[in-house]
């Protein structure tokens, strides 16, 4: 028989508002406590659980950080789970890890930029050489591990915020939720990218949205072209499409999506500014390393057309959208002078303010 590292997850979902404040990190004691009623009815589920070897984190992780390319907080648990209890003799062979004054160990910290859901998920691992643990918990641990009101109102307590639901999942069944989610959303397009990355050996795909955002995924790096305003309407999608301006905020809209998404699970995402030689881009013979050549870093892009006199004032035109926020920093002088600024994060908006500050007409 052949051991597997079965991968599971906790799952909580939970009551937010402005003022929850979920305590996201359990330390060793909490998460030992919790752990009795988690594996209690684990066990009910899953056979021959006394027989495995089981690790669990007192961390509650969004969707994101566990669906990454090489599972990287399940595969932690199981590094730690085969060093602390190769060997043991014990009939129940647990790891249960939990915060100490430090916070979590390395390896299984939460990222901090990753946007709060009301869903959280409190990871663990079983590593069994028996059949039937393996495909009872592949197949039915879902299906049969609705979590009891006591296990609920423990987590709810252990956590500080009132909850809905608590279920077993595997993560093929956190993947399948999320894709379901994501269709809803009208984003197939995006669960396409994440799919290829998280599940496939060697992930190679094109994506193109119905907004004409493009991505190419290669290993873990996507690339992406950024389009300017004026480069959609004159060279990119927008020059034969009617109402340029209006797609074009469609456009925006995906793309900051898209790449939040895509980074928040684990993704190199590489914007770079196409050029009339790189777009349309040659699908047959695409090269990464060019497209790297103009790659966007920094929290703002700065596009010169025609470049302003440094020494004299400047009109400065403040292009928003109320649902988008800040598109772009239109920027001119008396003699023709056009340049563009456009934040790339949040922090790229007070710095192109920065400088522009005490240049304007």
């Amino acid at each position: 028989m052949t051991a597997r590292c079965l991968q599971g997850t906790l799952t909580i979902e939970a009551f937010l508002d402005d003022n929850s404040q979920p305590q996201l990190v359990l330390s060793q004691e909490e998460i030992k406590q919790l752990n009795q009623q988690i594996s209690k009815e684990l066990s009910a589920v899953v056979p021959n659980l006394d027989d495995s070897s089981y690790a669990i984190v007192g961390g509650l992780y969004q969707s994101s950080e566990l669906l990454q390319p090489g599972f990287p907080i399940h595969s932690q648990l199981r590094q730690y789970a085969n060093a602390a209890l190769k060997g043991e003799n014990n009939r129940r062979n647990q790891l249960i890890i939990g915060a100490n004054d430090d916070g979590l160990p390395e390896g299984l910290a939460h990222n901090d930029n990753v946007q709060t859901t009301p869903l959280f998920f409190i990871p663990f691992v079983i590593i069994s050489e028996n059949d039937d643990t393996k495909e009872i918990f592949e197949k039915q641990l879902m299906h049969k591990g609705m979590g009891s009101k006591k296990l609920l109102q423990q987590v709810q307590d252990a956590i500080g915020v009132k909850l809905r639901h608590i279920n077993f999942m595997t993560v093929l069944d956190l993947a399948a939720m999320m894709h379901n989610h994501l269709q809803m959303a009208g984003f197939e397009p995006l669960w396409q990218i994440l799919e290829q990355a998280v599940f496939s050996q060697n992930p190679e795909t094109k994506v193109t949205t119905p907004q004409h955002n493009e991505f190419y995924l290669s290993k873990k790096m996507v690339f992406t072209p950024f389009f300017s305003y004026l480069f959609w309407s004159t060279h990119g999608p927008g020059k034969d499409l009617t109402q340029p301006q209006e797609k074009y905020l469609h456009y925006t809209q995906v793309q900051r999506q898209y790449v939040a998404t895509l980074v928040e699970h684990g993704l190199d995402v590489r914007q770079y500014i196409p050029t009339p030689q790189t777009y349309p881009i040659n699908e047959k013979e695409i090269c990464f390393a060019t497209l790297d050549q103009t790659r966007l870093t920094g929290d703002y892009y700065h596009e010169i057309i025609t470049p302003i006199n440094e020494d004299k004032k400047v009109n400065v035109e403040k292009n928003s959208h109320q649902h988008l926020g800040m598109l772009f920093f239109q920027v001119s002088d008396d003699q023709d002078g056009l340049e563009f600024y456009y934040p790339l994060t949040q922090k790229g908006i007070p710095e192109i303010e920065k400088l522009l500050k005490g240049r304007e007409l």
